[in-house]
């Protein structure tokens, strides 16, 4: 799944206390609808306050188990949404910080990556059912959740020691692993081929069968079931892969030459084999690129400096540049340029479908008639061939609104409010109505 939606005045505070670095007494994972409606885009279901999901399972179960999940969400029998699980930590001592990396959910369990351990918490009475422990640090995770439950992260073999006095401690990413998001139980764990790199340096991620990482100078693929290896590159040459988008594809960014003058591509690989099916040479004077989406492919480029400038799509089978859409400065919350580590794989408030990106407009400047100086704003809608806007869907005034994924065809969106229920909302990009899936917030509060 994913680390939340695109930042605002309510989910920024919310998931700054549940990923990165913590500093308070107790860490507090409250898993309410919000917060797990804008943690699914890896395929996630949303549940309702009675604890029923309200996704469509036929649409998973019709697919192979090692590909990566895509609910479909329906109306559920009730709106009102509720905690699903909720976990304290009080080992934590004032001042102290403590590295927490992935969030993941199935239908069963809410699990999350603490230090070097990852706990499962049962959906609806938020019971520890199991602890998995590594030797070292988890220290980078992929969004991904297959469509039976697995999912993959990378860790340190060994326990983080002190280099010299007054520095933090320090250990090496240098281990993969996948587990089994019901059970807690780690299916496979290889040792990541080349020099062992630090946190910075190790990009995961997943799609149908296989597991793929990038390691300091190292690429390497694994099967998702076996953790048979199934290809890698260690050699050294003026390019280098910084990481992959995987989902429902895997596209690769390479970059060549001197970091100070990098130029950069894009390539289309086979999972299973490691070949390179097309080459995107992007623009030289661009500084930077994260990747939005594998399949249609989406990238998010940097010209002029490392903010995000445009978004590009190019086609599926090709790798030929279609639409292209201009990010205008600080209007669209994108979030593709929110991240200090390998992972490119980022762009958390765009949403790709097969034809159509979605983003939201940042809310519009503070007005005091409004709640709590929340206004509106709008999701947007793009057309993928032409990168031109297709329609708009307007958020009302107090209650901006942030896609979160896409459901089949239709849209999931956190709908914020700081007094009324904040809700999910299904959106309709053909006919452009707007269906409420689940309330939470002040409904919670009043059971």
């Amino acid at each position: 799944m994913s680390f939340g939606p695109p930042p605002s005045p309510f989910t920024q505070s919310t998931l700054a206390a549940a990923e990165g670095k913590k500093r308070r007494t107790a860490l507090v994972i409250g898993v309410v609808l919000a917060l797990t409606a804008a943690l699914c885009a890896g395929g996630w279901a949303l549940w309702g306050g009675d604890g029923d999901t309200t996704s469509k399972p036929d649409a998973d179960r019709a697919r192979p188990a090692d590909a990566i999940r895509e609910t479909v969400e329906t109306v559920p029998r009730t709106p009102e949404g509720g905690t699903v699980a909720e976990y304290v930590d009080k080992t934590l001592k004032e001042g102290q910080t403590a590295s927490a990396r992935g969030t993941w959910a199935t239908e069963k369990i809410v699990a999350k990556g603490i230090v070097n351990v990852v706990k499962g918490f049962r959906i609806g009475d938020s019971e520890k059912v199991w602890q998995l422990k590594f030797p070292g640090p988890v220290c980078a995770v992929t969004r991904h959740v297959s469509v039976d439950g697995r999912t993959a992260v990378a860790f340190s073999g060994e326990r983080p020691r002190k280099t010299d006095p007054g520095e933090g401690a320090t250990a090496p990413c240098d281990r993969i692993a996948v587990f089994d998001i019901d059970t807690g139980r780690k299916l496979w764990d290889e040792k990541l081929p080349g020099e062992a790199a630090l946190a910075m340096g190790v990009n995961v991620t997943m799609t149908r069968g296989t597991v793929v990482a990038v390691s300091g100078q190292s690429s390497v693929a694994y099967d998702m079931t076996s953790g048979r290896r199934l290809w890698t590159d260690t050699s050294v040459s003026k390019c280098a892969d910084l990481g992959y988008a995987g989902g429902r594809g895997l596209i690769a960014l390479v970059q060549c030459g001197d970091s100070g003058d990098p130029e950069f591509r894009i390539q289309k690989v086979a999972p299973r084999t490691g070949k390179t099916l097309w080459t995107y040479k992007v623009a030289a004077s661009i500084k930077g690129v994260h990747l939005a989406s594998s399949s249609p492919p989406v990238i998010a480029v940097a010209a002029g400096n490392l903010q995000s400038t445009n978004l590009i799509a190019l086609s599926d089978d090709e790798g030929r540049q279609r639409g292209a859409i201009r990010l205008e400065g600080d209007r669209y919350v994108h979030g593709c340029d929110e991240t200090f580590s390998a992972e490119v794989e980022r762009c958390t408030g765009v949403v790709v479908g097969k034809r159509q990106l979605y983003m939201a407009t940042k809310p519009r400047e503070f007005s005091p008639e409004t709640s709590r100086g929340l206004v509106a704003n709008e999701i947007v809608a793009f057309d993928l061939a032409t990168g031109n806007t297709v329609r708009k869907f307007d958020a009302r005034p107090g209650r901006p609104m942030f896609p979160l994924r896409m459901s089949g065809d239709k849209v999931i969106a956190y709908r914020e409010a700081a007094t009324a229920p904040s809700a999910a909302v299904s959106l309709d990009p053909d006919s452009g109505k707007e269906s409420i899936l689940l309330l939470f917030g002040e409904a919670q509060r009043r059971r």
